[in-house]
């Protein structure tokens, strides 16, 4: 029998926060009615797809008013999931077997799904697949089978079905991933998709190395670089060290140290510190934008620890790490402490920064989800108080409208009360579908990795949006880098107060409570070489927000023609 090693608690969908809007599609940028020039950033379209053209624009599904290359109605008519449109496939050929697990009938995908101590680690339980029939948790499994159903109907996949297999997870550690690995790649899909919640990243790296395209919620972007264009996932950590190494320069270098909880810092010119994980930030690619700049770091206040992708992180080490992290920042006189450190970190290290009466300014810096309210009401107030800086989680909002049940595809498409619903599949199952629709008739794992690199990032910040979030592939999201990584790309403006009630994260399926993030500017996001120089002002409330308000007249469904919802036909997880 396998062992099992130890993991952080599972938070089922930490990993997807910034995949999906947080409570209704809303009007995005307009685009033009005929072909448009090739977007910043993007590369040439696969053959057959028709993106950017009048044959896309033409398809009966399309609202060429919406974003660049137009939307999709899918769900909503503004195009929740943002997925470009393109031409609709009237052919006879499609190539055929253009790859591994391809047919011209059908596209193999097996998907590796967690085992039931795997599903006992989920901390907040309502994050689990909900079966819309009982409000129970309801399994995995069901959970795909119904996500896919309404994507296979409604987006192109050039004549061909996809077919999901399962294989269950046998366990965490090394050797079950490697074992695991081997029967999935013995399978000879086309894709496979990791749904163990937290990921495994020995699984991804095996299944990468046959040349099989692999999501996972674990995989750094060294690993997509390494083995593009096989990894695939959702965070990139790096992101958000960019930007908060360009935030730093423009906001925080060379003025006064004004909201520490020593008082006797906010006549002092700010020292940076930071303390982070050198297996998931690349270093060099921080250490360059701040002196782009025209920042530094204290000298002797740059502290790593060893950590990984969980946003929990292991509180052993943190533990043993924490003590010495805090007397190397005060010896140093550091003011201000830049945090790219998962949950356990954070708390440990302020547990000690009270023990040592080291009272800093706190910066927040849009890591691995750690600013979460769910994460930030068990930290120490007193210090968490202090602490402010850029957060990739959009404002809570509060809306008129049901609005679990008008963005749920599950529901839109079986019926309100039906079939099993999840966020975190929702968001997997999208990135296989939209991959398979852009890579065109010839789908190989170059078309796939083309296709999304010739899709412009779409919300958040690149549609002036403060509602949703920025997503992209390739060169489209202002980064240095290929990017095989959907989220974690433009952030907006925050600080924590520890008195205001927030509201509850209703799209994650988190409850609301004591202690929330206000957003400036009602939520304003930037993103690399865009944040401004002109001072922004925190802990002020006259000009920021704890939670947005949507108009139910901001967004209406996409009917969904010859769908069980409509005809009553069908059964769900069948």
């Amino acid at each position: 029998m396998r062992g099992t090693r130890t993991r952080a608690p599972r938070l089922a969908r930490v990993a997807v926060v910034v995949a999906l809007t947080a409570a209704a599609a809303l009007p995005v940028a307009t685009g033009t009615a005929g072909a448009v020039a090739r977007a910043p950033g993007t590369g040439p379209a696969p053959a057959g797809t028709g993106i950017g053209t009048a044959a896309a624009y033409a398809n009966p599904l399309c609202d060429r008013n919406a974003g660049t290359y137009g939307r999709l109605q899918f769900v909503t008519k503004q195009g929740y999931l943002g997925s470009v449109c393109v031409a609709k496939w009237k052919g006879t050929n499609n190539g055929g077997a253009t790859y591994q697990g391809v047919t011209k009938d059908a596209i193999r995908v097996v998907a590796l799904v967690p085992n039931d101590q795997q599903i006992g680690a989920v901390v907040a339980k309502s994050q689990l697949p909900l079966n819309n029939a009982t409000g129970q948790p309801g399994s995995m499994e069901n959970a795909i089978k119904d996500t896919l159903a309404p994507f296979q109907k409604f987006f192109e996949t050039y004549g061909r079905t996809v077919e999901i297999d399962f294989v269950t997870s046998t366990g965490d550690d090394e050797a079950a991933q490697r074992a695991d690995a081997v029967t999935v790649v013995a399978e000879k899909p086309f894709a496979v998709i990791d749904t163990t919640f937290n990921g495994e990243p020995v699984f991804g790296a095996a299944v990468g190395a046959a040349k099989i395209p692999v999501w996972g919620n674990d995989v750094s972007l060294e690993d997509t670089l390494k083995q593009a264009p096989y990894r695939w996932g959702q965070a990139d950590a790096n992101a958000g060290a960019i930007n908060v190494a360009e935030f730093a320069g423009k906001q925080l270098a060379g003025k006064k140290a004004v909201y520490a909880g020593d008082t006797t810092m906010h006549d002092q010119t700010r020292k940076l510190g930071m303390v982070y994980s050198p297996t998931v930030i690349d270093t060099a690619l921080f250490d360059k934008t701040l002196a782009k700049y025209g920042a530094k770091l204290a000298p002797g206040a740059v502290i790593n620890y060893p950590s990984s992708n969980s946003p929990f992180g292991d509180p052993t080490v943190a533990q043993e790490q924490a003590g010495t992290a805090i007397t190397k920042l005060k010896t140093a006189g550091v003011t201000t402490v830049m945090l790219l450190t998962d949950s356990a970190m954070i708390t440990a290290m302020l547990k000690q920064a009270n023990s040592q009466d080291y009272h800093p300014e706190w910066i927040i810096a849009g890591y691995q989800y750690t600013d979460l309210a769910f994460f930030a009401r068990n930290y120490d107030q007193n210090q968490w108080a202090h602490a402010f800086g850029i957060s990739n989680i959009a404002p809570p909002v509060v809306t008129t409208q049901t609005g679990a049940t008008l963005l749920d595809p599950v529901q839109w498409y079986w019926g309100k009360g039906r079939g099993t619903s999840s966020v975190f599949i929702e968001n997997i199952v999208n990135w296989l579908m939209q991959g398979i629709m852009y890579a065109g008739p010839k789908l190989t794992p170059q078309t796939f990795e083309q296709g999304y690199f010739a899709v412009p990032a779409t919300g958040g910040s690149v549609a002036n949006d403060v509602y949703t979030v920025q997503q992209g592939f390739g060169r489209t999201d202002g980064l240095p880098y290929d990017e095989y990584l959907h989220g974690n790309k433009d952030f907006t403006v925050v600080w924590w107060d520890p008195n205001t009630v927030g509201p509850p994260l209703t799209n994650l399926g988190l409850p609301g409570g004591q202690g929330t993030l206000w957003y400036l500017d009602g939520g304003k996001r930037y993103y690399g070489a865009h944040w401004p120089t002109t001072p922004l002002k925190f802990f002020d409330k006259s000009n920021a927000t704890y939670e947005l308000t949507v108009p139910a007249t901001s967004s209406a469904q996409a009917p969904c023609t010859g769908c069980p919802s409509e005809t009553g036909q069908g059964q769900p997880s069948s």
